[in-house]
């Protein structure tokens, strides 16, 4: 079903290639809607199918790691294993709840089993599997091992739903289910029916891979980042399909007409002046991704911040303008932030828990408008999002698939200078280390040269304000002190010679 408001404006789809990463970009207007980044050396896990190993069984967890071939095992949760007459659990609730069985039941260490990502790995944490087996196509999501048959929440008319269930229905193998995507609203039965035969004939060879491989491997993966948004990404609001690989033009455009029959979107070739997403502005907004702060046409702002356990979203109010009271400010304000909240957590692939701290309002029923104009904003994602209520604090906790790594995580390292504290050490702190430090190696070894390599910063402090006290430790023990800059290292390194 189809969003009033933004969704229906014309869009475009914007491939750049080159031969080290392949970057896709969604824009609707002057505003880009999504951005993904594909490193042709290292693409990602999600949606990889391997032949896994159980390693170790944690009855504490309830969950197992896995061997599946990589330098990290990997983490299935028990209801995430699968058995003859286990089904999964979905989050439209029109199945009997699964029965709890304990993981040291259902798999034992060494055992061989077929498993599929379902989240890449982050940070020092392996990734994430299942043995459900879901197979995306155009119009519809093959279920492998579950019969269970859903439509996406996006398709609201209940005899459009009722409609598609039905063409779903009679075209399963057994055993097997699907899911129909937001895309297949208005699908024919023939679309459907070539949707699902491909996907079932890409399972059969799953399984036959399975069969004759050995030992943890590799079996499947998914399409590469091009096709996967060609596939995921063109619909009916599609204008233009841009791609500046003139090598690739052919492929591109017999996908699109291949599963895209429909479709107005034209495929053009960019061979202008400059590079694909400089020239329509997208890199700029690459570039933004990655910064902390959003500002809001209000002179608000949004503070961006990731945790190892989180992300938390932090609304600041501007200087206030206009006749309009405090309380239809705020709420303003907080409305500003809710739509560029919603676009920013798309915008980056920001996963896993988030954490929005609104400017607090005390009227119930602002703080209620608020929660329908930020559940309706998020609406319109992709990814499946769960909002909890505003809090009495102006707090909003919610939950955001996480698939695939997110922009930052793609784009950015740890800074080796503040080692991903988000902060150093004040030079004046460092300085009185330094000089405690050259005190203590001054009163082991009288007499002796000592040398100090610090920051810049610090060496100034050395030198100047705490230049007496230097001079004092070298008259008293009868030593002498040379003070340097280190350069090129980082902005809380200091280094001692002679400091015991």
């Amino acid at each position: 079903m189809a969003h009033d408001g933004p969704e229906r404006l014309p869009e475009a789809l914007f491939i750049q290639n080159s031969p080290e990463e392949t970057r896709v970009a969604v824009k609707q207007g002057d505003r880009v809607l999504e951005i993904q980044v594909e490193r042709t050396s290292g693409r990602g896990l999600s949606g990889n199918i391997y032949r896994g190993r159980v390693a170790r069984v944690i009855p504490s967890m309830d969950a197992a790691f896995v061997d599946i071939g990589l330098d990290r095992a990997a983490l299935l949760h028990a209801p995430d294993v699968w058995l003859p007459g286990l089904s999964a659990q979905h989050e439209d609730g029109e199945q009997a709840p699964r029965p709890q069985v304990e993981i040291g039941r259902l798999l034992t260490p060494g055992q061989q089993i077929l498993v599929q990502v379902v989240r890449e790995p982050v940070g020092k944490k392996g990734p994430r599997i299942t043995m459900f087996i879901s197979l995306p196509g155009r119009n519809a999501v093959l279920l492998a091992r579950d019969a269970h048959i859903g439509v996406s929440k996006m398709i609201a008319d209940p005899a459009e739903r009722e409609r598609l269930r039905s063409l779903v229905s009679g075209h399963l193998a057994s055993g097997c289910g699907a899911i129909v995507r937001t895309v297949g609203d208005g699908a024919t039965e023939a679309e459907i029916a070539d949707d699902l035969r491909l996907l079932t004939e890409q399972w059969h060879d799953v399984q036959a891979r399975y069969e004759t491989a050995s030992g943890p491997s590799f079996l499947y993966d998914d399409l590469d980042l091009t096709l996967r948004a060609l596939r995921d990404q063109v619909g009916p609001h599609t204008q233009t399909v841009w791609i500046d690989d003139a090598s690739d033009y052919v492929r591109v455009e017999r996908f699109v007409k291949r599963f895209h029959k429909d479709s107005q979107a034209a495929v053009r070739l960019w061979d202008g002046p400059g590079g694909l997403f400089d020239a329509h502005g997208i890199d700029k907004w690459v570039r933004e991704a990655t910064e902390p702060r959003v500002h809001l046409p209000s002179g608000g702002e949004l503070v961006i911040s990731r945790t190892e356990a989180m992300t938390v979203i932090d609304v600041n109010s501007g200087r206030q303008t206009g006749s309009e009271s405090l309380d239809e400010a705020l709420l303003a304000l907080n409305l500003e932030a809710a739509h560029e909240v919603a676009a920013q957590l798309r915008l980056r692939n920001i996963g896993g828990l988030v954490v929005v701290d609104f400017v607090d309002m005390p009227s119930t029923e602002n703080r209620h408008a608020l929660e329908d104009a930020f559940a309706a904003a998020l609406a319109r994602d992709r990814a499946r999002v769960r909002v909890g209520k505003v809090s009495e604090f102006g707090t909003v906790q919610l939950t955001r698939k996480r698939v695939r790594e997110s922009l930052y995580e793609r784009l950015t390292e740890p800074c080796p200078t503040c080692k991903s504290r988000g902060y150093v050490r004040s030079a004046s702190d460092l300085a009185v280390e330094v000089v405690g430090r050259l005190r203590r190696a001054a009163q082991a070894n009288p007499g002796r040269q000592l040398s100090v390599q610090v920051p810049a910063r610090v060496q100034t402090i050395l030198t100047e304000t705490l230049g007496g006290a230097l001079r004092d430790l070298e008259k008293t023990h009868g030593c002498k002190i040379e003070v340097a800059a280190n350069g090129g290292a980082g902005a809380s390194d200091v280094r001692v010679g002679g400091d015991g």
